[in-house]
């Protein structure tokens, strides 16, 4: 195997022989080859570039045979294969790569990497392919696509999952309730693991068992060098710091080891909905509802267009006990009869589906942006975020499904962790807030994303304005996702990636 490029010497040796005839291993030097070719081929450019002038189609093409037979290079000439490598979830996203390299082994991974460091060619990571601003997407690089490395196995005796650096949430809850398990997940079905988990990962049974990133026992990582490793609390635990709550940093995870959790079959939940006049009363209830501390208990409280095109509110509810004891949980809402009452109790692999589309990917454009409440929340508050989207209804037509989303949850085991325990950082009973601008007509970006700017400042009026999120904040936040930790991070990174292969900090 090439040191400079993690190739087979006798493919590299195919671009050397002037015939095209690969040759004997046996007799193949690898020492200063006679005609130069694109593994060995380093560009003038000491900054990664996004003209990839040193790397060809056909070389990628030809790239190919020297990873795993059901690996897959993707380029333009392969026409709507490429096109749909190419599609996200927000239409903001969609960047024209040189290549969607789908790897189906870590090594795989390796030679990738060598491969796009020795021609300055920049790397993008998907997973899910949910960053609505295009983290998992390269304009004019190489996107690593892991959709193939998707595999999920279960060790109930351990109370374990491992899980392949490309698979979805739902792969992973239909493993884990086969044995009676789940983990820690955010609140869509499709979105991918590793990108959820890596940079926190809030979702319903947050405060039960922590956030997602504090489930992560261990995780294989591809480090910028190529070199492949495995980061847990015993081994390389700098590197396992860093990579919970600022993987796609640091490496490529191709496997994670999740904690898993006794899971009893059916749950409860769904969504009431209210119209926006009764604001003052939804907030009384939830703030009753929040002062119960009960950790099987979670909310999310959803504004956004309602009934009669006027911004309202809905409470997505989730219980993960018994009907009998969610309805005397939910008892203050429920007594406000809402318009639209949909809970029920049902398997609870259903209740991470509820407000997902047919379709993993949207024809809409979507950005996001991170907020956050204190408890308890102020009525007059709320109030404001309602007018303020009702304005943007009535400016931007066509950004009619814009709204936010707050996870209301008990901080037990938020708090577990402390702040320096690992790179994400946020500790406190605060409500992760989503802000999500979605707009149909590309000329309406700027007055949304201008809206979504000031709205985001208002939200964190009453939290905390200066952290983030960085799944919500699309890893914009710099300083403000990691607080306390990101001078240490730092240096981790002139550690692990001293190149800057991958995102910056």
């Amino acid at each position: 195997m090439c040191q400079f490029c993690g190739v087979d010497p006798a493919f590299a040796a195919f671009f050397e022989n002037t015939q095209g005839v690969p040759q004997d291993p046996s007799v193949i030097s690898i020492q200063a080859p006679a005609k130069p070719n694109f593994f060995r081929l380093k560009p003038k450019s000491k900054t990664m570039s996004t003209e990839s002038k040193g790397l060809q189609e056909q070389q990628l093409k030809n790239f190919q045979s020297s990873l795993s037979p059901e690996a897959r290079v993707i380029t333009e000439s392969d026409g709507s294969a490429y096109t749909n490598a190419i599609r996200r979830w927000s239409k903001c996203a969609i960047k024209p790569a040189k290549a969607v390299i789908m790897p189906t082994t870590a090594e795989d991974v390796s030679k990738i990497l060598l491969l796009a460091k020795s021609h300055t060619i920049p790397v993008a990571v998907k997973c899910g392919g949910h960053s609505p601003g295009g983290a998992s997407s390269s304009d004019g690089g190489i996107v690593i696509d892991l959709g193939l490395m998707n595999s999920v196995s279960a060790k109930a005796d351990e109370k374990t999952i491992l899980v392949g650096g490309g698979a979805l949430w739902r792969d992973v809850t239909r493993v884990a309730s086969e044995y009676g398990l789940s983990c820690v997940s955010g609140s869509t079905s499709h979105v991918g693991v590793s990108g959820l988990t890596l940079h926190g990962g809030y979702g319903y049974l947050a405060g039960e068992h922590g956030l997602a990133v504090d489930n992560l026992v261990a995780a294989q990582v591809v480090l910028a060098d190529g070199s492949i490793v495995w980061a847990n609390d015993q081994d390389n635990t700098d590197l396992f710091f860093a990579i919970r709550g600022a993987g796609s940093r640091f490496g490529v995870i191709t496997k994670l080891v999740i904690r898993a959790h006794q899971q009893r079959p059916n749950v409860w939940g769904g969504p009431l909905t209210f119209p926006g006049f009764q604001y003052e009363n939804v907030v009384e209830a939830l703030n009753t509802w929040y002062d119960q501390g009960d950790v099987k208990a979670a909310a999310e409280m959803v504004l956004g267009k309602g009934v009669g095109g006027q911004a309202g509110i809905t409470i997505m509810c989730f219980y993960n006990g018994s009907e009998e004891h969610a309805l005397v949980s939910f008892a203050p809402f429920l007594q406000l009869r809402p318009t639209i009452n949909a809970t029920s109790e049902m398997p609870y692999w259903r209740i991470n589906t509820l407000s997902e589309g047919k379709e993993i990917y949207t024809d809409d454009y979507i950005r996001f942006a991170s907020g956050n409440l204190k408890p308890p929340l102020d009525a007059q508050h709320i109030r404001k975020l309602l007018d303020s989207l009702d304005s943007l209804y009535e400016a931007v037509p066509g950004a009619e499904k814009t709204g936010c989303l707050a996870l209301c949850i008990q901080p037990d085991g938020i708090l577990k962790k402390k702040r320096t325990d690992m790179a994400f950082c946020w500790r406190d009973a605060n409500f992760d807030v989503g802000i999500g601008a979605n707009w149909s007509d590309p000329k309406d970006e700027s007055k949304v994303i201008e809206w979504q700017n000031q709205f985001q400042k208002l939200v964190s009026q009453a939290g905390d304005d200066y952290r983030v999120y960085g799944n919500h904040e699309d890893f914009r936040g710099g300083a403000r996702e990691f607080g306390i930790n990101y001078l240490k991070l730092l240096q981790l990174k002139k550690k692990y990636d001293p190149s800057g292969l991958f995102r910056t900090m």
